[in-house]
This record gives C-alpha cells, structure tokens and sequence, in this order.
C-alpha cells in the first residue's frame, strides 16, 4: 500500500534517511519529496517508497551522442549488474539508478555506503566505455573519412 504523503515509506522515514546523510557527513539538502546532495560533481536524489531506496544520478548528454551513451550505458548496465542507466525520452538526460531493500536504520547503514561505490563505479565504468567507444569511432573515422569528423559535447569533457 502506498502512503499518501511522499515523505514516509514504510520502516523508515524520508527524515531519518536524512538524519544519517547528515551524520554521515553527505551534506544533503531535504525536498519535499526527496534528498539531494553532491556526488563527485553530480546530482544525486534519494527517495524511499514501500521498504525500497532509491539513489539516481541525473545528468545531461547531447542529443548528437545519443547512440555513444546508449551503447556505454548498456554496457555498464551488463558489468556493474545494480545499476539500471536509462536515456530519457528527450534524449537529452540520463539517469543511474540503483534501489535496494531498506527497512530500517540497520538496513541504510549496511547497503546505502555500497550503493554509493556501486554509484562510482557506474560512472567510471561509463565512463571507460565511452572512451571506448570514441576511440574506435575515431579509429574507423580516420580509416573510412566521412564528412564529419567532429566530437561534441560530454565526449569533449571526457577526453578533458
């Protein structure tokens, strides 16, 4: 049964989620109807629904690399197994996922750490994988010439 106000799931509220973040030292920031705080220069969002946790990250990529980030977020999706990345319908924002069972204080303090190493290594691992990608891209470019050669956007940023 969902509850009625988005501010409490069942076991555990969204302000005790908040109060361990805060004594954790994460620095979040309290919604209305969910938690924010920085990770590694992203945008991370906690919410808690029925027993479940919830941690995404939300970030943009360029509608021209759309098919790149498919491929690295499938990829990742396949080597890091708890992540679920998903391409939103504008095609122009990605999401990382991750959700686990949460019940409790106990349950937070034992899976919400490694919810956030599973966190990093999607992003590094997606990371790798678009590296991947853009090199054998390049590679094919400069052994097949094609009339645009051009990188946009994220890629730029993560060969910076």
């Amino acid at each position: 049964m969902k509850t009625k106000t988005p501010m409490k799931a069942q076991g555990l509220s969204m302000h005790a989620i908040f109060k361990y973040m805060m004594e954790e030292g994460y620095n979040p920031d309290f919604e209305y109807s969910h938690i924010q705080f920085n990770l590694d220069g992203n945008i991370a969002v906690v919410d808690a629904d029925e027993g479940f946790v919830s941690l995404r990250i939300f970030f943009s990529i360029d509608k021209e690399e759309y098919d790149m980030f498919l491929e690295a977020s499938n990829l990742t999706m396949i080597k890091t197994y708890a992540i679920k990345p998903a391409i939103m319908e504008d095609k122009e924002n990605i999401v990382f996922s991750n959700e686990f069972f949460c019940e409790n204080l106990r349950d937070l303090s034992r899976f919400f750490p490694r919810a956030i190493e599973t966190m990093r290594d999607a992003l590094e691992t997606h990371k790798i994988e678009m590296r991947k990608i853009v090199m054998t891209k390049n590679a094919l470019a400069k052994a097949i010439p094609a009339t645009d050669e051009s990188v946009t956007g994220i890629v730029k940023k993560i060969f910076s």
